[in-house]
Protein backbone atom coordinates (compact mmCIF):
# COMPACT_ATOMS: atom_id res chain seq x y z
CA UNK A 1 0.00 0.00 0.00
CA UNK A 2 1.16 3.40 -1.17
CA UNK A 3 0.67 6.69 0.58
CA UNK A 4 -0.43 9.38 -1.58
CA UNK A 5 2.13 12.12 0.34
CA UNK A 6 5.02 9.41 -0.73
CA UNK A 7 3.70 9.58 -4.42
CA UNK A 8 4.70 11.81 -7.24
CA UNK A 9 2.03 14.67 -7.45
CA UNK A 10 1.76 13.16 -11.53
CA UNK A 11 0.95 9.78 -9.98
CA UNK A 12 -1.48 11.06 -7.22
CA UNK A 13 -3.64 12.88 -10.20
CA UNK A 14 -3.45 9.67 -12.16
CA UNK A 15 -5.11 7.78 -9.45
CA UNK A 16 -7.58 10.60 -8.64
CA UNK A 17 -8.81 10.35 -12.15
CA UNK A 18 -9.19 6.21 -11.84
CA UNK A 19 -10.88 7.06 -9.04
CA UNK A 20 -13.72 9.38 -10.00
CA UNK A 21 -13.93 7.68 -13.97
CA UNK A 22 -14.41 4.23 -12.18
CA UNK A 23 -17.00 5.33 -9.79
CA UNK A 24 -18.76 7.19 -12.85
CA UNK A 25 -18.98 3.91 -14.27
CA UNK A 26 -19.73 1.77 -11.41
CA UNK A 27 -16.78 -0.12 -11.88
CA UNK A 28 -16.27 -1.89 -8.22
CA UNK A 29 -13.36 -4.03 -9.15
CA UNK A 30 -11.37 -0.90 -9.99
CA UNK A 31 -12.33 0.61 -7.02
CA UNK A 32 -11.22 -2.40 -4.89
CA UNK A 33 -8.07 -2.38 -6.45
CA UNK A 34 -7.29 1.32 -6.10
CA UNK A 35 -8.51 0.90 -2.41
CA UNK A 36 -5.93 -2.13 -1.93
CA UNK A 37 -3.30 -0.10 -3.74
CA UNK A 38 -3.40 3.37 -1.88
CA UNK A 39 -6.34 3.87 0.62
CA UNK A 40 -5.64 7.32 0.88
CA UNK A 41 -7.22 8.19 -2.42
CA UNK A 42 -10.72 7.28 -0.67
CA UNK A 43 -10.15 10.07 2.20
CA UNK A 44 -12.24 13.24 1.16
CA UNK A 45 -9.34 15.49 2.63
CA UNK A 46 -6.78 14.07 0.17
CA UNK A 47 -9.39 13.95 -2.18
CA UNK A 48 -10.29 17.73 -2.47
CA UNK A 49 -6.80 18.54 -1.90
CA UNK A 50 -5.87 17.41 -5.47
CA UNK A 51 -9.00 18.49 -6.92
CA UNK A 52 -7.87 22.06 -5.97
CA UNK A 53 -4.44 21.42 -7.16
CA UNK A 54 -6.11 20.35 -10.32
CA UNK A 55 -7.96 23.24 -10.33
CA UNK A 56 -5.21 25.59 -9.39
CA UNK A 57 -2.61 23.87 -12.13
CA UNK A 58 -6.18 24.16 -15.31
CA UNK A 59 -6.09 28.12 -14.19
CA UNK A 60 -2.68 28.66 -14.10
CA UNK A 61 -2.33 27.53 -17.68
CA UNK A 62 -5.00 30.50 -18.63
CA UNK A 63 -2.80 32.93 -17.50
CA UNK A 64 -0.06 34.95 -19.48
CA UNK A 65 2.97 33.94 -17.37
CA UNK A 66 2.26 30.28 -17.84
CA UNK A 67 2.34 30.85 -21.69
CA UNK A 68 5.21 33.12 -21.81
CA UNK A 69 7.13 30.26 -19.89
CA UNK A 70 5.93 27.87 -22.31
CA UNK A 71 7.35 29.88 -24.61
CA UNK A 72 10.91 30.07 -23.41
CA UNK A 73 10.31 25.83 -22.40
CA UNK A 74 9.96 25.56 -26.44
CA UNK A 75 12.64 28.05 -27.39
CA UNK A 76 15.30 26.03 -25.63
CA UNK A 77 14.83 23.21 -27.33
CA UNK A 78 14.52 24.64 -30.36
CA UNK A 79 17.77 24.89 -32.58
CA UNK A 80 18.73 26.44 -35.80
CA UNK A 81 19.51 24.05 -38.83
CA UNK A 82 21.70 25.20 -40.91
CA UNK A 83 21.31 23.96 -44.75
CA UNK A 84 24.34 24.03 -46.46
CA UNK A 85 26.03 22.07 -49.13
CA UNK A 86 29.28 20.39 -47.46
CA UNK A 87 31.49 19.81 -50.48
CA UNK A 88 33.41 17.53 -50.84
Amino acid sequence: MKSLDEMSLNDAIMLYYEKHDALLKGNMKQLIELKNTCPDIFDKEKDSQIREMIDYAKAFQTTDRYKELRRLCLKEKLTIVNNQKIDK
